[in-house]
């Protein structure tokens, strides 16, 4: 009995001691907890502190700075996503994208319902041309966010680069569920069946549209050009003729239907098209001028063409009257058609208007050249040279207007400055030293004028212009009259029927003193066009008279003076009636 009361007192004595040690010292657990709470309390701020200076670094671009901040972050708690996102976003930014996409991964593994981590692995995988994968990525955010439209974009885009047509088709499918009719989705869809080379079902797409929309022009463009790639040309001339009735002012369609029209050998109707076409000012100017230009060829062809080229050519400078351009096209015309005034005229407005076009101060020229124009070439030539100071071709108008005037010095001065320019053109050299030859020859410079014409000879020995020419100033001045002779001869035997040759070989012959072979050349060149020539027949007159017919002499020398200037010894001879040299 006692040992049992004994036990008990002994309990309760313990129980008793151990509850005054208790109280006494803290228990062991609870102050691990609180120091494990201190402590996480700790590593959270240090987390906070540096995730907040790896954005402030990021934010001023101290990518290296912020990454080491977000790399601390991490060593802190790799559980938490947002280091690895911000991490990942940077090295995308650095071009680091192996690593890039292997943060964001991990980003993404933490936390699957993130719609910005998994946006931004798909953008990556899509960079790195991992299309398959970046589809897997946004087909995820797609189930998140159903309604996104931009979301179907960027996948039926990953698709198309990943050449899965199909599947991106689907995906426009899909999206017309949610947007309805929309037309940058059907053309989208239109552009994939094509891709596949499926025409038929690219064509029903367009129709399905315009079912709807049947006024909307860019996709009846589409329809009408599908239907010409599958051979469907009837259809798709209807549908442009549909186009014309919505948009009647549409350049293009009336152009489009002005070549069926042609093809279908319909040319009336084909040229009325054209017309609505060059009316319109929808088609560029550029556009009409390259039509009208490919009439060219066909003027000799069809007188038609050159007066269907002049309608249209007056259509544009009417609709354009301000560009220069227009005015160069119609004075082209006009030249082409032999109206070769009204064509200088327009040739002039172009100048007013643009003095930037060389081809246009040399046709002027060349026309001025024709009429025999030379106070205006002159003219023409100057101005043209401040604009365009090192073109040959002005400095040669400039040289040969200058000559007819007698002005041979500023002539040589303008020919060979001129000649300086020239390159690779190896017949306009040989017209500048032509003319060069003659100015020297004007100023009595023979030594010049005679290596000139010599220069001419070595460069073109079948040149008849200057052959003659040399000739005849070696029989003025009586030297190297048997070279003269030959030199004539063969510019006669080039050019056969040329008067002007044919003197200059009668009035060799005669300072040889072989009047009658020199009577029988002077009648070829009477005959040839040079009898209304004052020099020819002033050569006549003294070959005749040579020849003892001193009275037809006299005839000749009267004729020659009523025709024009001739010799300064004409007068003497028809006032003495006798033979001066």
């Amino acid at each position: 009995m006692r040992k049992g009361t004994l036990i008990i007192l002994l309990l309760f004595f313990s129980v008793n001691v151990f509850a005054q040690w208790k109280s006494f010292y803290p228990e062991k657990n609870k102050k691990q907890e609180e120091n494990k709470n201190r402590k996480n309390h700790d590593t959270k701020g240090q987390f906070d502190n540096y995730f907040f200076l790896g954005l402030q670094a990021k934010a001023l671009e101290n990518y290296v700075e912020a990454l080491e901040f977000f790399n601390k972050c991490i060593n802190i708690n790799n559980n938490e996503p947002e280091p690895f996102y911000q991490s990942a976003i940077i090295n995308q930014q650095l071009g680091n994208y192996s690593l890039s996409i292997e943060q964001i991964k991990k980003a993404n593994n933490l936390k699957q319902d993130n719609r910005w981590y998994i946006i931004t692995y798909a953008e990556l995988l899509f960079s790195t041309q991992d299309y398959k994968n970046a589809a897997i990525q946004y087909k995820r955010i797609i189930d998140i966010e159903p309604s996104n439209e931009q979301l179907y974009f960027m996948l039926s885009d990953t698709y198309i680069y990943n050449n899965e047509f199909k599947k991106a088709i689907k995906v426009y499918d899909d999206l017309e569920k949610i947007k309805g009719l929309d037309k940058f989705i059907s053309l989208q869809k239109h552009k994939l069946y094509m891709q596949l080379n499926d025409k038929k079902t690219s064509i029903i797409e367009l129709e399905s549209f315009l079912e709807k929309k049947p006024t909307n022009v860019e996709v009846l463009h589409l329809l009408a050009e599908t239907y010409l790639l599958n051979d469907e040309k009837e259809k798709a001339f209807e549908v442009f003729k549909k186009i014309s009735k919505i948009e009647p002012e549409n350049g293009r369609v009336h152009l489009t239907l002005a070549n069926y029209y042609r093809e279908e050998n319909q040319n009336n109707k084909s040229y009325e098209e054209l017309k609505l076409a060059f009316k319109s000012t929808d088609l560029d100017i550029d556009t009409k001028i390259r039509i009208v230009a490919s009439y060219f060829q066909l003027f000799e062809l069809d007188t038609v063409m050159l007066e269907q080229a002049l309608e249209l050519t007056e259509i544009i400078v009417f609709l354009y009257p301000e560009e220069a351009k227009a005015y160069a096209l119609y004075a082209d015309i006009l030249y082409a058609n032999n109206n070769i005034e009204e064509a200088k005229k327009n040739y002039l407005l172009v100048i007013e208007k643009d003095k930037t076009k060389i081809e246009v101060w040399r046709q002027v020229l060349f026309i001025q050249a024709e009429e025999n124009d030379f106070l205006s070439m002159q003219e023409t030539s100057e101005e043209a040279l401040l604009y365009f100071p090192a073109d040959p071709f002005l400095y040669y108008f400039n040289g040969i207007s200058k000559k007819r005037f007698k002005k041979y010095q500023e002539a040589i001065t303008s020919l060979e400055t001129g000649i300086e320019f020239i390159i690779d053109n190896k017949l306009l050299l040989i017209e500048f030293y032509s003319s060069l030859g003659d100015c020297y020859h004007a100023i009595n410079n023979h030594h010049f004028s005679d290596s000139i014409y010599e220069k001419v000879i070595q460069l073109d020995p079948e040149n008849a212009i200057v052959l003659n020419n040399y000739s005849y100033y070696l029989s003025l001045r009586k030297k190297d009259l048997e070279k003269a002779k030959q030199m004539s001869k063969k510019s006669n035997e080039i050019d056969p029927n040329n008067g002007t040759y044919q003197d200059t070989y009668a009035w060799i012959l005669y300072q040889n003193k072989e009047y009658k072979e020199a009577k029988e050349w002077i009648i070829k060149a009477l005959n040839n066009g040079s009898d209304t020539s004052p020099v020819v027949n002033e050569h006549y007159g003294d070959i005749l008279y040579r020849l003892g017919n001193k009275e037809e002499a006299y005839i000749q020398w009267q004729k020659a003076k009523k025709l024009g200037e001739a010799s300064d010894l004409l007068d003497k001879k028809i006032k003495d009636k006798k033979l001066y040299e």
